[in-house]
Parts: structure tokens; C-alpha cells; sequence
């Protein structure tokens, strides 16, 4: 729970004992009246407010948490046309380096048989899990990589990392096309 929504607790149960503690000033030294019932129905009206409030806040807070994006699971390899070729499950896995396997090389996303692999390096990209998402680092001197989300292109720096997300389209060395799941 956060700072400001510690304080806005505190606040309304703080208006709550003061509406108590009103009232029972109220009928304890006032004599039954018009003025009384005023009083008396402010007061109320006060808590009532504080309490809607409080609820809708709590509601805004619940949607928040629950508009997160989902996880990512998968990686899938995309011919040409977008059909699935292979899948990479994420489920457990911290890293993974993206490139090409050979005697000298074990990568866990091997794109050695893809049909562009002469474009893509030994160790073309990595990504890594790190605060609730995957990120990604290009690693590749020649051909580099690039993420197409929402029909946009986002370019990841060689040093610094870009976070993917569902539904994202990872371009290696431009035509190895990798969707996110």
C-alpha cells in the first residue's frame, strides 16, 4: 500500500471518530430539535461521503492492479506469412541468449536453421527477466535487432535495454521475425 493511500485512510477514519465524538457532544448537551436533526444529518452525511469515497478509491486501485499486463510465456518463431514455425516457453527462465549454436557457441534460441541465419550473430541478442519483465539487449555488431509494437518501430541500443511485451515482433537482423507471447 502506498504513502498517499496510507494517509487518505488514516484522514477518513480520522473525520469518522470526529463525527462520533460530534455526536455524542450533540446529544449529550443538546435538547431534542430542529437544530439537532441538522447537525445530526451533516455529520452523518460527512461519514457517508467518507466512506463512498474510500470505496471508490479502493475499486480504482483494485482496476490498476488488475490492467497490468499479462506475463509472457512464449516466444514464437513466425514465417513469412505470421504462421507459427517453433516455440521457446519462458516459464522458469531468468535469461536467454538469442544467436546461433555451433561447437564454440550454445545459445537457448538457436536461429541457425532459420532462413536468414547468415545475418545473424553467434550471439545476437539477450534477454533477461528483471523487475516483473523481459527486457532485451542487442548484442549483434552487424545486423542489430528491432521491436515492432502496435505497428512501431522501437530500436534497442547496444547498452541499453528495451522491455518487449505481448504482442510484441521481434525483427533479428531485420527478417528473422520472433512474436512475443
Amino acid at each position: 500500500m502506498n504513502k498517499k493511500r496510507m494517509l487518505s485512510i488514516v484522514f477518513n477514519i480520522g473525520i469518522t471518530l470526529c463525527a462520533a465524538l460530534c455526536l455524542y457532544f450533540l446529544y449529550g448537551f443538546m435538547q431534542p430539535g430542529i437544530l439537532r436533526n441538522v447537525l445530526t444529518c451533516m455529520i452523518i452525511f460527512a461519514v457517508v461521503i467518507a466512506i463512498i469515497y474510500e470505496l471508490k478509491t479502493l475499486d480504482t486501485a483494485k482496476k490498476k492492479i488488475k490492467k497490468r499486463d499479462p506475463p509472457i510465456s512464449a516466444l514464437i518463431l513466425l514465417s513469412k506469412d505470421d504462421r507459427p514455425i517453433r516455440v521457446w516457453d519462458l516459464t522458469g527462465k531468468v535469461g536467454l541468449l538469442i544467436g546461433k549454436s555451433s561447437d564454440e557457441y550454445q545459445v537457448d534460441i538457436d536461429l541457425s536453421d532459420t532462413d536468414y541465419h547468415t545475418y545473424i550473430d553467434c550471439e545476437h541478442a539477450i534477454l533477461n527477466y528483471h523487475q516483473s519483465g523481459w527486457w532485451i539487449t542487442d548484442t549483434s555488431t552487424r545486423n542489430g535487432i528491432n521491436i515492432i509494437r502496435n505497428g512501431k518501430e522501437i530500436t534497442p541500443s547496444h547498452s541499453i535495454p528495451a522491455k518487449i511485451e505481448p504482442g510484441d515482433i521481434i525483427n533479428i537482423a531485420h527478417y528473422t521475425r520472433i512474436g512475443v507471447n
